[in-house]
């Protein structure tokens, strides 16, 4: 094979036969030998002989064809024992340029073949030096082979130019190419190919093959044609293609004609007679017949239904595996029927609501899903969606949250059909959040006349506190303050009454993600008091040895009073008291002619508990 180049024109005719019913065909029109160990050539009437792994083929006949065969005539070429066509789609110039080139004659050879019956390849010349070049070339090719219908791969030709200046030539001479990266050309060639939808195949010389190429990496992926211009080859790699002369005459065509044996046996692991369908989704239950869309597809060309094939379905009604077969018409009718299984799926979940919040747990119901076995129940944590749960029932509490805590919920429904689950979509999540816990360890501190401090314990993701106050006028609790933040637990509260009881609840509230407003319950009631007021000190003094005299005026309602006295102003050392329940008291000093400090407080007891009232202001004395 050789370069050039262009060309334009689309023809959409293919041949109905399969790659089976062609051998068997063949068997019949075409001189074998039943051991295969030779095989005249009908293009060069020169015997041939096989490899031994061929014994027991059908070897057909075949030839590839450029723009260099100038005009062909194709009736001709059809009464010739010819089964296959490789056409050239164009090449890179062997230049230092390494222009790409159209074969032009292209469009007539291709739609000529195929519309003479023939198995239709095609193959591109190449030149490429880096895989860029090779993906490159394999997407030139894709343009213009796009709507025809053939059957054989597309093949990567590649070979020296043979001559000092190809720039593959020149770059394996001087060594800017190796092995290593030409078979990353040929394989990213192929790959692009493939990935479009098409078979792929590499063409080179058995030296090429042996030299050149990495081929034990490209023969289990691709089809093989070799090219070995002698009567017998002993190539030992695997090949599906034997390109024997370049010297052929056949009918059609004027001047010498490149020359295949194809082998029908492998045929098939490189004939492309299959229709392409993607996988198809699921599918979900409405209790009619399913038939889903279908892009059925050849060589990657979208097919008519009605035209190039019908569908069929089976078991596409209830929840369970269904089936669709592509069978072939017209120009497809011998290709093999395709089968592609899908899944009739439940209904989506609808109706998804919150029933109940707890502390740690949220309870959810929705609609009955027709068909369904179960549910499954998801929520959303810190680490992705997680399994809750299962249930036959259309509800179902979660439990094992944290408290005030936001969260998604999903479900979906289920079915078991012969030890296989089919689940349908999930619903579209409810957000929702846990209750904030009620807050709990009320306490007072910081106990004053006209106020005192109430705390309570925090509570996990709070966003703010309420605190109640019982009024006796009204006979309920009414709000006395919000406490923003959830780190603030505590509140002092001003503007009492002296030693007189309180009443107060405390309540927790987070703030949603989606704006709710969720509350905890209101605490159990706290009771709570504030101190006695503070006595007033009207003397303090000394009328006898090491005896002091210290009177205060009475306090309403308080129980007793303290006494406290020290040889220093602020009480921090060398300090007494005595508890006393007048308001006169005389004081016993450890010495005499000492200066003494003295102050006093009233108390009242509660639940054996005594609350005290501020310290007087402080009185001082010398005794005798």
């Amino acid at each position: 094979m050789l370069t050039q180049t262009i060309g334009t024109q689309k023809h959409k005719r293919i041949n109905g036969l399969t790659a089976l019913v062609l051998a068997l065909a063949l068997c019949i029109i075409m001189p074998y030998s039943a051991s295969a160990a030779q095989t005249t050539s009908i293009y060069t009437n020169t015997a041939y002989t096989q490899n031994s792994r061929f014994d027991n083929s059908v070897i057909l006949n075949g030839i590839d064809i450029s723009q260099h065969n100038d005009t062909i005539d194709f009736k001709s070429l059809k009464s010739t024992k010819t089964s296959t066509i490789i056409v050239r789609v164009g090449c890179r110039g062997y230049g230092s340029k390494g222009t790409l080139l159209k074969d032009k004659s292209f469009d007539t050879n291709i739609s000529s073949s195929i519309a003479n019956g023939f198995e239709t390849g095609v193959y591109f010349y190449s030149q490429a030096l880096t895989e860029a070049e090779a993906i490159e070339e394999a997407k030139f090719v894709l343009q213009y082979i796009k709507g025809y219908r053939f059957t054989l791969p597309v093949f990567y030709d590649y070979e020296f130019a043979g001559v000092p200046s190809g720039r593959l030539d020149s770059a394996w001479k001087n060594k800017t190419i190796n092995k290593n990266q030409m078979t990353k050309n040929a394989l990213a060639f192929c790959q692009t190919i493939e990935n479009a939808g098409y078979k792929a195949g590499i063409y080179a010389s058995k030296s090429f093959f042996e030299d050149n190429l990495n081929k034990n990496e490209l023969e289990n992926l691709y089809a093989i044609w070799l090219a070995h211009y002698n009567t017998k080859t002993a190539y030992a790699g695997k090949y599906q293609l034997w390109q024997y002369s370049s010297k052929g005459k056949v009918s059609g065509i004027e001047g010498y004609v490149d020359s295949n044996f194809i082998y029908s046996d492998l045929l098939n692991s490189i004939i492309n007679k299959k229709f392409d369908i993607e996988s198809i989704p699921n599918q979900t239950y409405t209790g009619n017949e399913i038939k889903p869309e279908i892009d059925v597809k050849f060589n990657g060309e979208t097919l008519v239904k009605g035209e190039d094939y019908y569908i069929t379905f089976k078991n596409n009604t209830n929840i369970g595996a269904a089936t669709v077969t592509i069978t072939g018409i017209n120009d497809f009718e011998e290709y093999t029927p395709i089968q592609k299984n899908f899944s009739i799926v439940p209904e989506k979940v609808t109706g998804l609501k919150l029933d109940t919040r707890g502390i740690y747990s949220l309870k959810a119901s929705w609609d009955s899903v027709n068909g369904a076995s179960g549910y499954l129940v998801q929520v959303e944590r810190s680490s992705g969606w997680l399994d809750a749960g299962k249930t036959d029932k259309t509800s179902f509490e979660i439990t094992g949250l944290s408290a005030a805590s936001n969260y998604r919920i999903r479900v979906k429904a289920y079915k078991t059909v012969n030890s296989s689950t089919l689940s349908g979509e999930y619903s579209t999540p409810l957000q929702s959040a846990t209750a904030p816990a009620t807050p709990s360890a009320l306490s007072v501190s910081s106990v004053k006349p006209d106020s005192l401090k109430l705390s309570w314990k925090k509570q996990k993701n709070a966003s703010y506190y309420n605190v109640y106050m019982y009024n006796s006028s009204t006979g309920s609790y009414s709000l006395y303050k919000k406490i923003s933040g959830g780190a603030n637990n505590y509140v002092v509260v001003s503007g009492l009454k002296p030693n007189t009881a309180y009443k107060f609840r405390v309540s927790a509230h987070k703030n949603s993600k989606e704006g709710i407003l969720f509350s905890s319950n209101q605490s159990g009631v706290y009771t709570a008091y504030t101190s006695p007021q503070a006595p007033v000190i009207s003397s303090a003094k000394s009328n006898a040895k090491k005896k002091i005299t210290v009177k205060y005026k009475k306090v309403s309602g308080a129980t007793g009073y303290q006494v406290m006295w020290s040889t220093t102003s602020n009480f921090s050392s060398n300090y007494k008291s005595v508890n006393v329940t007048g308001t006169k008291t005389t004081l016993s000093t450890a010495k005499s002619k000492k200066k003494y400090y003295v102050r006093v407080r009233a108390y009242k007891t509660r639940n054996n508990k005594k609350v005290y009232s501020p310290w007087s202001k402080t009185l001082y004395c010398k005794t005798k």
